[in-house]
């Protein structure tokens, strides 16, 4: 049995972006898998994998961090369907990924940094507040202030997002790991936020709706 060790919240609730794009790698692949919830205060039972975030999937008692490194296992050990179907498909993947974390990662979390920690667990509180506080230099309720401030640099990145899902069925045309990659950002801001992503972007509401009704993580 495959086993992913997935943020968990308050009431556990699963909001790890990169923990959904590894469940939904697995649902894409048709693989069973459990989860065990990991909180912030937690990362001592990660120990095993030889460093202290999620996701991290154990297959056989191998472990395997990082989403992306997942990603790649699984499409080594587990090739159909595929979630790099084609030539240079990998790397455009890849890139991808990498515009979410620089780009929809960093403007989201000014914007709903404040909702993240409403949803946490107590006891993750201390935690989440000191390390999100040195990474965007102020604290929460400077933060929350202005959020309105924060917001329109949120807006120009899912305006392209929009460009890209405009007429298409899938972000490359073809389903790939770069719809996962989108799939568990959007995850992560639905169960944290009530944040409007989608109230001028119809076409990537239209995606959203695809995709949360095929992968139900």
């Amino acid at each position: 049995m495959i086993t992913v060790y997935d943020l968990a919240g308050a009431n556990d609730i699963r909001f790890s972006p990169y923990c959904a794009r590894t469940k939904a790698a697995l649902e894409y692949k048709n693989l069973s898998y459990e989860t065990v919830p990991i909180r912030f205060c937690d990362k001592e039972k990660l120990t095993f994998s030889n460093q202290d975030r999620v996701p991290v999937l154990s297959d056989a008692d191998v472990p395997v961090s990082d989403s992306w490194k997942i990603a790649e296992y699984l499409e080594e050990h587990y090739p159909e369907p595929k979630l790099f179907p084609g030539l240079g498909m990998k790397e455009a993947c890849r890139f991808f990924n990498m515009y979410l974390v620089n780009s929809l990662h960093a403007s989201l979390m000014p914007v709903i940094v404040s909702d993240i920690f409403e949803k946490i667990a107590p006891v993750d509180k201390p935690y989440f507040r000191e390390s999100r506080e040195a990474r965007l230099g102020m604290k929460l309720e400077e933060i929350a202030a202005k959020r309105a401030d924060f917001r329109p640099r949120l807006l120009q990145v899912i305006n392209d997002l929009e460009a890209v899902a405009l007429d298409h069925e899938y972000l490359f045309e073809t389903f790939t790991y770069a719809d996962l990659s989108l799939f568990g950002t959007l995850t992560f801001v639905t169960r944290m936020s009530d944040e409007p992503l989608f109230a001028h972007a119809p076409a990537l509401a239209k995606w959203w709706d695809r995709l949360h009704d095929r992968l139900p993580i």
